[in-house]
Parts: structure tokens; C-alpha cells; sequence
């Protein structure tokens, strides 16, 4: 009776699987025969049922750019980036959909030390950075012991010091691990969806108007009052829209 009822268990569970994987899979065939309108749909459909994954953005955004619908590819390319930063295709792909934007806007200077210590952070995900502070710290109690227990002057100097690194190191991964996953969870860039939009420089429809946007803009959301954002660009500057203006990354 105990081994009927593991088997069930694990019919079950393949049968999850199955069903789950059923959707992705009729959305990539569609994809591949070049039905781009099916594809979205059912890559939208995947998208709802909560399943997340760099490759059905990549191929939800090719959709979309492949019917001319230039915002919702650039939002899909840009969040298949904030999955998988260092992917060199999605990073090509999305500079060819940002190409039909009309706003070009200038990117301030960013500090080597800054753009160095991203590079680090983006090379791994999340997961793996959490999984490496884990080992990292694990080796740095291995080192410890050697500190402690070692009859052997030598052996305690390097197990000092390979501790002390393996600490250090497990603590910088942490918070890479940790960074990466409030980028994720709290996204606050968003793409314009609007055709154009006149940025305010106050949360108010009779506010003055500072300079318009097209679709397809990449912008910060820093503040929010009710139905208006508050945004930042690029180049520095600032203004309010709408929220139904904008989809967030």
C-alpha cells in the first residue's frame, strides 16, 4: 500500500510538470514557425502563471520586435537583461530595438570603481552568489579550525589568514547576492508606453511642462504621489507622468 501511494505521489508530480511545461512548449513552437501574435500570446500566458526565465523574455521581446511593436520589446529585452546581464544576445538585440527610439539621451559618467564592481556582481546570479558566501564561509570555519587546533606555527598564520579572506569574501558575496535580488524584486525602471508624453515638473495636470517622451524610453522611477511618477533619466533629468504611461521592468 506504501509503494502504490509513492507512486501516485510521483505521477503526480510528473504530471505537474508535464502540465506546466506544455504551455512554454507550444509558445516556442509557435515562435519557431515564425507565428510571432500566437507566440506572444502564449508566452504572455506563461508570463501569468508566474514562471519567470531570461529565455521567454528574450523570445517574447523577438515577438514583439519581429511585429514592429518596439516598447514591449525593449521592456521584455530589459527584463530578460536584469535575469541574465552578462547574455551578449540579449544585450545586441536590445540595443537594435533601443535604435528606433527617438529619444536619445545622454548616459552621466559612472565611476570605474562603480562600473567595475557591477561588472562583478553581474556576472553571477543570485543563487549562485548565495551559494558561494555559503562555501566561502564554510571554508573560512575550515580555516579557523586550522587556527585554533594546529600545534604548527605556520599552520595557524595561514589558517589566520585564509580565514580572514575566506570571511571577507563570503561576506562581499552576500551582498552581491543580496543586490541582485532587490534588483529584481524592486525594480524601479520602467519603460514609456505612451506614443509621447509631456513630462511635468509637478504631479499635476496644469503643471509646467518641461519636455516630452516617446515609447520605447527607459526611465527611473524615484518617488510616486497617487496616480503620478516621479521619473529620472539618464541625463540627469526629472519630471512627473502618469503611471498608466509607463510599464515597470
Amino acid at each position: 500500500m506504501k509503494k502504490l501511494l509513492y507512486i501516485l505521489i510521483a505521477l503526480l508530480f510528473v504530471s505537474a510538470a508535464q502540465a506546466q511545461d506544455t504551455p512554454i512548449r507550444e509558445a516556442n513552437d509557435f515562435y519557431q514557425k515564425g507565428e510571432y501574435e500566437k507566440a506572444i500570446k502564449s508566452y504572455e500566458f506563461v508570463l501569468e502563471t508566474h514562471i519567470e526565465a531570461p529565455e521567454i523574455y528574450f523570445n517574447l521581446a523577438n515577438s514583439y520586435y519581429k511585429t514592429g511593436q518596439i516598447a514591449p520589446a525593449i521592456l521584455n529585452y530589459e527584463r530578460a537583461k536584469l535575469l541574465a546581464p552578462e547574455d551578449k544576445d540579449v544585450e545586441y538585440n536590445l540595443k537594435m530595438a533601443q535604435a528606433h527610439v527617438l529619444d536619445k539621451l545622454e548616459v552621466l559618467p559612472e565611476l570605474f570603481i562603480k562600473r567595475w564592481f557591477s561588472g562583478i556582481r553581474n556576472a553571477f546570479s543570485a543563487d549562485l552568489w548565495s551559494y558561494l558566501s555559503i562555501g566561502l564561509f564554510f571554508l573560512c570555519l575550515v580555516f579557523a579550525c586550522f587556527y585554533l587546533y594546529s600545534n604548527k606555527v605556520g599552520l595557524k598564520k595561514l589558517g589566520f589568514f585564509f580565514a580572514g579572506i575566506s570571511l571577507l569574501l563570503s561576506i562581499l558575496s552576500y551582498s552581491f547576492a543580496s543586490t541582485r535580488t532587490d534588483e529584481i524584486t524592486n525594480r524601479e525602471y520602467a519603460i514609456i508606453f505612451s506614443p509621447s508624453v509631456t513630462i511635468k515638473g509637478s504631479p499635476d495636470v496644469s503643471g509646467t511642462e518641461l519636455f516630452l517622451l516617446h515609447e520605447g524610453t527607459k526611465v527611473k522611477v524615484i518617488d510616486q504621489l497617487g496616480d503620478w511618477r516621479n521619473i529620472q533619466l539618464s541625463d540627469g533629468n526629472e519630471g512627473w507622468l502618469k503611471k498608466e504611461d509607463i510599464e515597470m521592468i
